[in-house]
């Protein structure tokens, strides 16, 4: 018996054992799992552990839908025992406790099995309805149940609620799909505040943030795990529109070296039918997510905001990167990119950026390639398209200003910042 047999084996036990809201008949055949009365087919798939720990079952358990054009959510759970058994086992509750609720309420459209729908203007919390969205507005999304660790204090776990962003800039990371699974896992550092870790579709997608608004301290380390099950609506434009947006990053992409000129390339796109906009979205965000990319890992401290100058003359401060579908599924689809384009390809590619220029300047300005922890970038001005110049130069003024008033004045910034 293979070991996904197993998890599936001990999947189908935990939920006839469980019935109630997530009953209905279940039938176990050739490695696959239906369950809810046949509206959804479960498979697995489980990874190596660290170093090959036995103790530790990394596991992915794919759940078609077969109500909605048997579109697959990808759940990535992990289980811990002292023996292997134990471990699959525990991996295999975690599908029940933390992923099961919502995909059955999210096919029944309500709420069961301590599921809430998100969202909801006046909702009774109590009926399992919350007027706080979690960080998914204006989306049909239910949110399961937390499952923590090394948080006892039910006052820190009070604080948590829907009004936090647990799952904030999924829909805007999401691929081209209706329906979605998401997995926010926050870490506590005591007086460091917390950490996030985003993984959308398992591991389609996946975001850091070094800085989670809890509003409340919690303990030296812990960490509180919850999924979400979200939609955009069938006829949604936003679904045409990403996939249109994929075809642009592609395109650009595989033809950034084709050109001497960029702009020859954003013209050549735009004959071809491109939309203009969306052209211009990709040559200034989505190539600031390629270098990063390639630099992060060195230890530089990005920033998670731009700064937008617009076609009718308004800067708009603290715009977040990944809130921009050409930034966020840039970086979901660049490592894939990344990838598959040869490295001469490649490189020019990623060091187009403004903020890879000026990682280069530091380079040969002496700094050290391994550990670069010390640089500090500062926003970038990204532009709308048709910005004229006088806005450019008064956002790019917002921006040396902004770096004076943190910079002793003995030192000369050498970055720049457009």
């Amino acid at each position: 018996m293979t070991e996904e047999h197993q998890l599936l084996e001990y999947i189908e036990e935990g939920i006839v054992a469980h019935g109630g809201e997530l009953g209905g008949w279940t039938q176990l055949f050739d490695g696959q799992l239906k369950l809810f009365d046949g509206r959804i087919t479960l498979t697995g798939e489980i990874y190596e552990g660290e170093q090959g720990r036995r103790e530790m079952a990394h596991c992915h358990v794919f759940a078609t839908l077969h109500e909605y054009d048997d579109e697959v959510l990808d759940a990535c759970v992990v289980g811990m025992g002292d023996e292997r058994d134990q471990a699959l086992r525990e991996a295999a509750g975690l599908w029940i406790t933390c992923v099961a609720g919502p995909i059955k309420s999210f096919l029944d459209n309500k709420p069961v099995c301590m599921t809430c729908q998100a969202g909801v203007q006046d909702g009774d919390f109590s009926h399992g309805y919350a007027p706080g969205d979690y960080g998914l507005p204006g989306l049909r999304a239910f949110v399961g149940p937390s499952l923590s660790r090394g948080i006892e204090d039910e006052s820190i776990h009070g604080k948590l609620d829907d009004s936090k962003p647990w799952f904030r800039y999924a829909a805007e990371s999401a691929a081209p799909r209706r329906v979605h699974l998401v997995k926010a896992t926050i870490l506590s550092h005591g007086k460091e505040g917390w950490k996030r870790e985003l993984e959308i579709d398992g591991h389609e997608v996946s975001h850091h943030d070094n800085n989670w608004p809890a509003g409340v301290q919690g303990p030296e380390f812990g960490y509180v795990t919850r999924f979400a099950v979200f939609e955009f609506p069938r006829n949604s434009a936003e679904i045409e529109h990403r996939k249109e947006l994929e075809r642009t990053i592609h395109y650009f992409a595989e033809h950034f070296t084709d050109y001497e000129d960029i702009d020859a390339l954003m013209e050549t796109m735009v004959k071809q039918g491109f939309d203009a906009d969306l052209v211009h979205e990709v040559e200034s965000l989505s190539t600031i997510a390629f270098g990063r990319l390639y630099f992060e890992n060195t230890g530089i401290t990005y920033s998670p905001t731009i700064v937008r100058a617009r076609r009718d003359g308004t800067i708009e401060t603290d715009v977040p990167l990944m809130g921009l579908p050409a930034y966020s599924r840039a970086r979901a689809i660049g490592v894939k990119i990344w990838e598959t384009l040869p490295k001469e390809k490649w490189q020019p590619l990623m060091l187009y950026n403004a903020e890879s220029n000026a990682i280069l300047n530091a380079l040969e300005s002496g700094a050290n390639a391994d550990d670069l922890s010390g640089m500090r970038l500062f926003p970038s001005v990204v532009p709308e398209r048709g910005v004229s110049q006088a806005t450019m130069d008064k956002a790019v003024e917002m921006v040396f200003n902004m770096s004076k008033a943190v910079r002793p004045a003995s030192k000369k910034p050498w970055w720049k910042f457009w």
